[in-house]
This record gives structure tokens, C-alpha cells and sequence, in this order.
């Protein structure tokens, strides 16, 4: 049995332990959440002046042809590169979105400033990378993806040769074989 002294303590210290999940930061998911968000939505002329006018996300939907993409929060200081960092907090996180397309994998970081309650400041392009189904990476501007996978796969005959003959001799040889008729 439970005396009523039992009985207030355990409802005071509930009521203290729901006070503190109250008060705690929002989240991890909700600020990732925002800060994909925010990323998706960016303008890609932001980003690359050379882009047009539309949202990142369009614009990587089209690039991708249709493929699925990843999008996901990472640190930034697993990163190469420098990306603005708010010296107030101290911290900036990246947005990575990823995709595969014609066996070339592509990954486009965006950062922005990581604040307690969500991702703020404007995001900004920290990085483009492409890899080949040679396994070669290269890093390349966001304007630049555009020709990156439409340019013809490396190594193929740029125009069509005939094929050698076996004979050296003109294929019109027959009298009136090549004549035009009158």
C-alpha cells in the first residue's frame, strides 16, 4: 500500500520529469526536417547564378531523370570545403541530397547555419560531387551538372565509321552497277 506522502512524491516528481521534456530543444527530426525543408526549396539561381529560377529540388527532380533522392542531414565537418559558419553557435549543418543516375552517383551539399530551434540563415552551396561507374570522383560546380550527365559516356566512337572493305577494289566493278539510270 502507498501512503498519501508516497503517492505526492511520485506525482511531484512526474510532474517535475514532464517539465523537463517540455522544456527540452525541439526534436532532432523537426530540425532536420526544416533544414531539408529549407534546402528543397532554395532557388537554385541562389546557389549557381548560371541555374534558372526554380527550387532545388526541381531542379535536381530533372537532373535525376526520375531517379529517387536521398535526402539527409549531415555534419559539416565531416566535410571538405568551408562552409559559413555562425560564430555564435559556433556550428553549420549540410543538407545532402543524393542520387544515382546512368551509373553515375551524384551528391549535392547545401549548408546553412544550425541554430537551437531550427536551421537558419541562407542556405548556401558547399559542394557538388560525381562518380563514374569507373569508381573516379570529381568535384564540379552545380551549374556544371547539367552537362556532366548528358555529355556521351567516355570512350565511345563520336561518329560513325564504316567498316573497312576486304577488297580495295570500288564495290561498282559490275559494268553499269553504279550508273545512274537516264
Amino acid at each position: 500500500m502507498v501512503s498519501n506522502i508516497g503517492m505526492r512524491r511520485m506525482i511531484f516528481c512526474f510532474l517535475i520529469l514532464s517539465g523537463c521534456l517540455w522544456a527540452q530543444k525541439p526534436s532532432a527530426k523537426k530540425t532536420e526536417h526544416a533544414a531539408i525543408q529549407r534546402a528543397k526549396n532554395v532557388l537554385a539561381s541562389t546557389l549557381d547564378r548560371s541555374l534558372p529560377k526554380v527550387s532545388l529540388e526541381f531542379f535536381l527532380n530533372y537532373e535525376a531523370g526520375g531517379a529517387p533522392i536521398n535526402w539527409e542531414v549531415t555534419d559539416c565537418r565531416g566535410q571538405t570545403g568551408s562552409p559559413p559558419i555562425d560564430h555564435r553557435s559556433g556550428s553549420a549543418i549540410c543538407v545532402e541530397a543524393e542520387f544515382e543516375k546512368d551509373q553515375i552517383d551524384v551528391a549535392i551539399l547545401v549548408s546553412m547555419e544550425a541554430f537551437e530551434k531550427a536551421p537558419s540563415g541562407s542556405p548556401t552551396f558547399f559542394g557538388a560531387s560525381v562518380t563514374g561507374p569507373s569508381g573516379k570522383a570529381h568535384s564540379l560546380r552545380l551549374g556544371d551538372l547539367p552537362k556532366e550527365l548528358h555529355r556521351p559516356a567516355r570512350g565511345m566512337p563520336r561518329d560513325f565509321q564504316a567498316p573497312a572493305t576486304a577488297s580495295s577494289e570500288s564495290p561498282c566493278v559490275a559494268p553499269g552497277a553504279c550508273s545512274r539510270p537516264a
